[in-house]
């Protein structure tokens, strides 16, 4: 005699699968939500710190870290480009922002940054190796691209990587 699940074809039974592991997975977040301590009262939306492990004297190992006061500065752009060319930026604190590029070889440089309202801040310098800088009026949450293109004399171009200034 079979079973109910020998019944089953192969597709009914990765059916009663799928359920199975959604009905938990719902089960589960129910379980979490309703043992948050949802009340209203402020002691339920700070968050806690746990203890990975306790040492010998009972204080905690591993804390959980402070949400930071401070908003993050503006948007954060990244590209891999050439090492040849690499590009740096940082919000200034005055209402601008500056980016600087770093040169391992000379040759034109084009870079630009472009703002929300579309105005682009646009530089086109013969550059020698090592670091030039520029900056644009607004500042870095309004900024919305940030890129570099270097040619050197012998006809080659590379595109500049960017990364936040550290």
């Amino acid at each position: 005699m079979r079973t109910w699940w020998g019944r089953l074809s192969g597709i009914q039974r990765a059916g009663a699968v799928v359920a199975a592991v959604i009905a938990l997975g719902i089960i589960a977040a129910l379980g979490h939500k309703s043992g948050s301590g949802s009340s209203g009262d402020k002691a339920a939306a700070t968050p806690t710190t746990h203890a990975a492990a306790s040492s010998p004297a009972g204080s905690p190992k591993a804390t959980t870290p402070p949400a930071s006061s401070h908003p993050a500065p503006g948007p954060t752009f990244t590209y891999p480009g050439d090492p040849e060319c690499a590009i740096t930026y940082r919000d200034r604190s005055d209402g601008s922002m500056s980016w600087t590029v770093r040169l391992s070889v000379p040759g034109e440089l084009i870079t630009h940054a472009t703002d929300t309202g579309g105005a682009i801040y646009r530089h086109d310098v013969q550059a020698a190796a090592g670091s030039t800088s520029f900056s644009a009026p607004v500042p870095l949450a309004q900024v919305t691209d940030i890129g570099g293109n270097l040619r050197t004399s012998g006809g080659r171009s590379y595109g500049c990587s960017v990364a936040p200034a550290k």
